[in-house]
C-alpha cells in the first residue's frame, strides 16, 4: 500500500490538531443540548449543564396542614372524669386539674372518696348521658357498682363542678301505661 506524502501530511496534521480542535467550541454550542443519539431522528437530548449556569432549585412549598380535630366539651369532661377517678383511686389529686375551690373541697374529703372508689373496683365502662347547663353527665360502671357522675368544666378546662353518687337500681317492673 502506498500512501502519498500529501495524505500522510494531512493525517499527521489532523492527529496533531485533534486535541486542540476538541477543546475549542463556539458560544453557540455552549447553550445547546447535546444528543447521545445519532443526529438523524435523535431519541433523547441532555441539556448542557456543564457549561450553562445551574438551574435554581424550586422552593419546596409545604402542604397545607390538616385542621386539628376539635375536641368536644363532652370528650373533655370524660377525660377529666377518667383522671379524677384515677386520682381518687390513688388518694392523690392534682390540684392543677381543678378550680381552687373544688380542689380545696376534694382535699378535705379525699380519704373518704378514695375508700369508696377502691371499693367499687375497676372501671368497666364510662357512658356519656348528655349535658345540661355545661355539665356533662356520665354513667360509670365499676366491677361492684354503677355510679352517676356530673362534671362541669370552666372555659379554661378546669373542673369547676364534680358530683357523683351510686346509680339507683333499675326497676324490673314494666313501666305503667301512660307514664
Amino acid at each position: 500500500m502506498t500512501v502519498s506524502i500529501q495524505t500522510a501530511a494531512l493525517v499527521l496534521a489532523l492527529v496533531a490538531a485533534g486535541p486542540a480542535l476538541a477543546q475549542t467550541t463556539s458560544t453557540q454550542s455552549l447553550n445547546q443540548s447535546r444528543s447521545l443519539a445519532p443526529t438523524a431522528g435523535a431519541a433523547a437530548t441532555i441539556p448542557n449543564t456543564f457549561d450553562a449556569p445551574a438551574a435554581q432549585p424550586r422552593p419546596v412549598v409545604p402542604a397545607p396542614a390538616a385542621p386539628a380535630p376539635q375536641v368536644t366539651e363532652a370528650e373533655m369532661a370524660e377525660g377529666a372524669l377518667r383522671a379524677v377517678i384515677e386520682q381518687f383511686r390513688v388518694a392523690d389529686i392534682d390540684e392543677r386539674l381543678f378550680t381552687p375551690g373544688v380542689a380545696t373541697q376534694l382535699n378535705g374529703q379525699l380519704a373518704a372518696y378514695a375508700r369508696l372508689i377502691r371499693g367499687y373496683g375497676a372501671v368497666q365502662s364510662i357512658e356519656a348521658q348528655g349535658a345540661a347547663n355545661g355539665v356533662g353527665q356520665f354513667l360509670v360502671i365499676f366491677d361492684n357498682a354503677a355510679t352517676q357522675w356530673q362534671v362541669g368544666l370552666e372555659e379554661g378546662g378546669l373542673v369547676a363542678a364534680l358530683r357523683f353518687r351510686e346509680a339507683p337500681p333499675e326497676s324490673s317492673e314494666p313501666a305503667a301505661p301512660g307514664a
